[in-house]
């Protein structure tokens, strides 16, 4: 039996429509082209898969890290109160003076310090405020009313180091000014473990 023209007609259109399909398909020199390759012949990745390969990777990045970090010795409570301990009473030491007995006020303070500081107080006292201090007959005295640490550093052995920010304040009297004026400050002295002694090894303006 024979097909209708009309049916033959589109039979023709689906083959010629089949045969330009597989002309596109082919490469110039008459390999096929495959979806996932390249004309160079280089594989296709997918971008939804590099980022997923990337976002693993990061992922397993930041794992490893936590559980170093967790895994680290950490300064302990006792280790900071006891450097925050230290700070006030070394720092109230250290800003109280008076000029008629500074030098003894230096060899006092100077065993609760520690480098870099010790040095820089020793030659700053010497140069500077000693000479004001008996000049004007000067009598500092300080007093710590608050105290807390800023961060710390170590796993709470030797070389240690836990930050204190401490409010302070100085009464200073001179011999032309008998009222004592009030200076308030903020101080961070870095507390540094020797032994178990917490030492300031720096000390700042806040």
């Amino acid at each position: 039996m024979t097909a209708p023209i009309d049916d033959a007609a589109a039979v023709d259109r689906e083959a010629d429509a089949a045969d330009a399909a597989d002309e596109r398909s082919l490469q110039p020199d008459g390999r096929p082209v495959r979806p996932d390759i390249e004309p160079t012949g280089t594989r296709r990745r997918p971008a939804g898969l590099w980022a997923s390969a990337i976002g693993a990777s990061l992922a397993l990045a930041l794992l490893a890290a936590s559980l170093v970090y967790s895994l680290r010795p950490a300064v302990s409570d006792t280790d900071r109160t006891a450097a925050v301990g230290s700070a006030r009473t070394t720092l109230e030491s250290l800003l109280s003076y008076s000029g008629s007995t500074f030098d003894k006020h230096v060899g006092e303070v100077t065993p609760q310090l520690t480098s870099p500081f010790k040095d820089q107080f020793t030659k700053v006292a010497a140069a500077d405020i000693k000479p004001m201090a008996v000049k004007n007959d000067a009598t500092v005295q300080a007093k710590v009313y608050d105290a807390g640490v800023m961060d710390a550093n170590g796993d709470g052995g030797e070389g240690t180091t836990v930050r204190v920010l401490a409010f302070v304040n100085q009464a200073t009297t001179t011999k032309a000014q008998q009222a004592p004026a009030i200076d308030q400050n903020r101080v961070v002295a870095t507390m540094r473990k020797v032994g178990d002694r917490w030492l300031v090894s720096e000390l700042s303006a806040f």
